[in-house]
């Protein structure tokens, strides 16, 4: 009798010890059984917030379609550099310089980002330099001072 009794609680306890809480899920002929803790998991995770990572900050270009003021050209040096230090006192705060595309070499005033900010100083130019033009061209963004 007592074979019988420590039995049937064995019995009984090993069935309440191994219960464990499964799930499962049915796909056709298919199907899955897993641990109910595994679906909190999964459903913790799809409840969850993903941050997306900032983006980056956009590239910065480095050239720049703009204007320069021609203000003189001609095949003789020592002509070109007379003409660059007028231009100089002419207009002190801005960046002039000669550039020699052969046989000429020309004198250039400012690094501007459009014809219509350049127009104020090509009308400052022409009065000293009559045949000044507008010229367009690419350059570095960061030579352009605002």
């Amino acid at each position: 009798m007592r074979f019988k009794i420590l039995s049937i609680f064995v019995f009984i306890s090993s069935i309440a010890v191994a219960q464990t809480n499964y799930v499962s899920e049915t796909y056709g002929n298919l199907t899955i059984e897993y641990e109910e803790s595994l679906q909190k998991l999964m459903m913790e995770k799809a409840n969850a917030v993903c941050e997306t990572p900032a983006l980056p900050p956009p590239p910065i270009k480095e050239f720049c379609d703009g204007a320069r003021v021609q203000i003189f050209y001609s095949k003789n040096r020592s002509e070109a550099d007379q003409k660059l230090k007028e231009a100089k006192q002419l207009f002190p705060n801005l960046y002039s310089n000669i550039v020699y595309h052969s046989p000429d070499y020309k004198v250039y005033v400012g690094y501007f980002e459009s014809r219509n900010d350049a127009s104020s100083t090509l009308n400052k130019a022409k009065r000293n330099f009559p045949a000044s033009f507008i010229y367009n061209e690419k350059f570095r963004c960061n030579l352009i001072k605002n």
